[in-house]
């Protein structure tokens, strides 16, 4: 299948893991995602994410930072020391939005950051990025 913008993955091919707590977080991205096509389920918090992966195997993860119990940068720690899912690239959404909060999640591991509100096409183009490296 081709598209406009040549070799952009194709997001009818992603299978994504959505690991966010807000209801309407939730329904926003797994809405875009699939629009798009994309194969989503969610997580509810890192403990449920952890537990998820053991079954699937996700060709992205998109995380909030501000979780309940185990926060995304706890989960995120313990997805890269796990060698079966250290190599998933992980996508952080946030609404505490800053330059140093960007900073501090691209140190930590992310492969990428999104502020909130998210925006549909932002959402797919840096996903998209994120698969292609």
């Amino acid at each position: 299948m081709s598209n406009a913008e040549g070799n952009r993955p194709d997001p009818s091919q992603w299978r994504v893991l959505v690991v966010e707590d807000e209801y309407d977080s939730i329904q926003m991205v797994s809405k875009i995602l699939s629009h798009h096509g994309a194969e989503v389920r969610v997580a509810h918090d890192g403990h449920e994410c952890i537990t998820i992966l053991r079954d699937f195997s996700p060709t992205l993860v998109i995380m909030d930072l501000a979780l309940p119990g185990m926060d995304g940068w706890e989960t995120l720690r313990l997805m890269r020391a796990e060698p079966s899912t250290a190599g998933i690239p992980v996508v952080a959404i946030t609404a505490y939005h800053s330059v140093s909060v960007e900073d501090d999640a691209h140190e930590a591991g992310f492969n990428g950051y999104l502020p909130k509100p998210l925006d549909m096409t932002t959402l797919i183009d840096t996903l998209a990025k994120v698969i292609r490296r």
